[in-house]
């Protein structure tokens, strides 16, 4: 505009015959100037009354939501910083605690492997004494059927050597007579 405002003034003096002076031969004319000021001035004010302050209201507003922004941001960096350190915290101290969880458990298995063995270990014992004192009334029971046997073969034998039937007082007395001079 301020080209426009310029040119119209040098064609207006170009126009008159009257050739530029002064200021004017550089292409400035005071007129002009002043005129352009208080358009400048005029457009200031209708600016300020009507838009600046809702303007800068505007921007104080976007300045604080910013800043606003800005400090929540700080803020939740810190708390994540914070929740960051809580959590591996957390994480150590759950570890630690699986740790000790798998060690007690660990060392349970292992009492209860052992009180296993020992139990399997009396019950092996207590059966191995069982069938020891079952072998040994079987055996009894065998050498007892095995003299019963014997002494009535004996008998038997006596009986046919000798012709007479013998008591079972005397025939037991001279059995067991017999049987001791076999032994030795």
């Amino acid at each position: 505009m301020l080209e426009v405002l310029t040119k119209l003034n040098i064609l207006a003096q170009t126009a008159e015959g009257a050739e530029p002076e002064g200021v004017a031969v550089l292409g400035i004319d005071i007129k002009v100037i002043l005129l352009q000021a208080g358009t400048f001035l005029l457009l200031f004010f209708i600016i300020k009354k009507f838009a600046l302050e809702s303007i800068v209201s505007t921007l104080e507003q976007r300045r604080k939501t910013i800043d606003k922004g800005v400090d929540l941001g700080v803020e939740m960096e810190k708390k994540k910083a914070e929740f960051d350190e809580e959590a591996k915290k957390l994480h150590q101290q759950a570890q630690a605690e699986a740790d000790k969880i798998i060690a007690g458990a660990s060392k349970e298995a292992d009492e209860i492997m052992r009180k296993g063995e020992e139990d399997a270990n009396k019950k092996i014992e207590k059966m191995m004494l069982e069938a020891e004192s079952r072998i040994d009334r079987e055996v009894d029971k065998a050498k007892d059927q095995l003299k019963g046997e014997m002494l009535s073969l004996v008998s038997e034998a006596t009986e046919v050597i000798i012709g007479e039937k013998l008591d079972k007082n005397k025939d037991s007395s001279l059995i067991e007579r017999a049987l001791k001079k076999v032994r030795g």
